[in-house]
């Protein structure tokens, strides 16, 4: 599962312990250590005597289909007893039940151990949990989570604010740390090595995934029925290269908020930096949280009623891009003012005019993408990545592994590469080649022919959700990549769908419902054949943006794009998706 994190807590001054949070706490937590091995009947035994199960999975929101299985002893699963080329196996140890994690057989190890060009041990390390009953005969592999080096969310996580996880609804769940360990979250050098950036890039996912489930099927004497993708942020990037390199080897992926072109959108951070250093020398202090929700209220002032419905939502982003001037509708502070809540100094204007436009380069070239005005500007996980985890991780990610040739950043030169960045130079950097890195970096990290999904069409289905306040990825990046599938096949819908959702960060937060019930809409997709029309979501429990005036019950649906929610002739109940119709 993701580790919550208050975002509050951790924005402006504080947001370099927000970071250290995000790239750490998604991290898997070693098991106790290896246990005397057991006979099959003792693990048969053992498993009954935990429960495996219980109250967790019948909390779950999707029934567990009990599968009989012959199931491998846990502790003999070896490098011996697999017996596969390059793979290592470093434990398996039987897990016991914890809280709503069934006991299972947790087996930790590696494949293609290596040592780097920089001369340091690389390998792709593989976390992969087997429930030692109540297995429903089904593969989950959880993404990965910023630049990996760890295992982000070994037990399934199930998407933005979803409790629980795949393992606790009868999932044998895989996890990988991308090529490279890191288990602190700061050290991108790996990117200086060309093969773990390739790794990194799509190599691990491919290596992993059928490798993973060759292991399942060993120790269950039966191959995976259906096999399953699902990973936000990063995950989410990975998951578009599932779609589009490994498509074969997943019938459902599910891609939230995903990091499409990473290379440029760390270009994007970098110019979002800049911006902000022309306010302030010190970026967190560019804005204070009364001026984002200044932002936020006249967005809404303009935008809210377009789609029917006064909620403090907006649902209709083309609506709003035509209704709302930030020139205009946002006051600016007489010269010499104090910005205090009512209007924003000139700088500030013109910063944060930059910022939704777009990173450019001097000739006023696009080199990202554009943003939507969007109330979930006033959300903390906005303030926490554009004035902390941006500024911080983004010199470190271009420097060392989106560049060609690299620079190597950490943390004593990051802010003086960000003050000399050459965005005239952005480009040749990211599609850059040479004898040593003959991969460029966008080719290694874009989803290749993203607007074709042939592979995909043949075998499995595709759901992205990105939240239209997201400050990390622009959401009008993933509009118009899927504007770009359309366009290339008018049935498209019936594969792949995109789900905007209205005020929400990245991966979570903001004035959002930004708990979604995606994951069981893509099995009854995949399984039942049920097309998502629309998807429930509501606000998740720990969202410390949630307006006052909102039920802690609001609901809406999440409509396949082009549609979006529109209030239903005279409903009246703003806090029920009922009130709703997709239009």
């Amino acid at each position: 599962m993701r580790t919550k994190v208050d975002p509050h807590r951790h924005g402006g001054a504080g947001a370099a312990g927000f970071m250290r949070v995000l790239m750490m706490g998604r991290r898997g937590r070693a098991g106790p250590g290896p246990r005397p091995l057991l006979a099959a009947s003792a693990v048969a035994a053992l498993a009954s005597l935990y429960g495996c199960g219980g109250a967790a999975a019948a909390a779950a929101s999707a029934p567990v289909a009990v599968v009989p299985v012959k199931v491998m002893d846990c502790g003999a699963v070896s490098t011996a007893a697999l017996s596969i080329p390059g793979l290592v196996v470093t434990s398996s140890t039987l897990m016991p039940v914890s809280g709503n994690t069934p006991a299972h057989c947790r087996v930790f190890g590696a494949i293609d151990q290596r040592t780097g060009a920089d001369g340091k041990p690389y390998a792709i390390g593989f976390d992969i949990r087997l429930p030692l009953s109540g297995w429903n005969g089904n593969f989950f592999y959880s993404g990965d989570a910023g630049a990996d080096g760890n295992f982000g969310a070994p037990l399934g996580d199930l998407g933005t604010g979803q409790p629980g996880n795949a393992l606790a609804l009868g999932y044998a769940v895989a996890s990988s740390n991308g090529g490279h360990d890191d288990p602190g979250g700061f050290d991108l050098s790996f990117g200086l090595d060309p093969q773990a950036r390739v790794d990194y890039g799509y190599h691990a996912l491919g290596r992993l995934a059928p490798l993973a489930k060759t292991i399942v099927a060993r120790f269950y004497g039966s191959a995976p029925a259906r096999s399953y993708y699902m990973g936000c942020s990063k995950g989410g990037q990975t998951g578009l290269i599932a779609a589009t390199r490994f498509a074969d080897q997943f019938d459902g992926i599910v891609a939230g908020d995903p990091g499409l072109d990473l290379p440029k959108a760390a270009i994007g951070e970098l110019y979002d930096t800049r911006q902000l250093l022309a306010v302030s020398s010190t970026v967190g202090n560019a804005f204070s949280a009364r001026d984002l929700k200044l932002v936020a209220d006249r967005i809404l002032a303009k935008c809210d009623a377009l789609d029917g419905a006064a909620d403090s939502m907006v649902n209709d982003l083309a609506a709003c891009k035509a209704a709302f001037d930030f020139a205009t509708d946002v006051p600016q502070c007489a010269a010499g003012a104090v910005p205090d809540g009512s209007c924003l100094s000139g700088a500030q204007k013109t910063a944060l005019q930059a910022i939704y436009a777009g990173a450019r380069d001097s000739a006023g070239k696009a080199l990202y993408s554009d943003w939507p005005w969007d109330p979930g500007i006033a959300g903390g996980n906005w303030a926490g990545w554009k004035f902390g985890i941006s500024p911080a991780i983004a010199p470190l990610s271009m420097g060392n592994i989106f560049s060609t040739p690299p620079t190597a950043v950490t943390g004593q030169n990051a802010a003086s590469y960000v003050a000399a960045f050459d965005f005239d130079a952005a480009n040749r950097l990211i599609y850059g080649t040479s004898a040593t890195y003959a991969e460029a970096p966008m080719a290694i990290m874009a989803p290749p022919n993203p607007s074709h999904l042939d592979l995909l069409k043949a075998k499995g289905k595709l759901i992205v959700y990105h939240g239209a306040g997201d400050p990390v990825f622009s959401v009008n990046h993933s509009i118009a990549w899927y504007q770009g599938l359309m366009a290339a096949d008018p049935k498209v819908a019936d594969y792949a769908r995109l789900f905007v959702v209205p005020g929400m960060n990245h991966c979570g937060g903001g004035p959002a419902t930004d708990q979604l019930d995606v994951f069981s809409a893509m099995v009854n997709w995949v399984e039942r054949g049920v097309a998502p029309d629309s998807v429930n979501a509501t606000v998740s429990g720990g969202n410390g943006d949630r307006p006052a005036a909102w039920s802690a019950t609001r609901s809406r649906p999440l409509c396949p794009y082009p549609k979006k929610a529109v209030l239903k002739q005279g409903a009246t109940d703003l806090e029920s998706a009922a009130s709703f119709v997709c239009s």
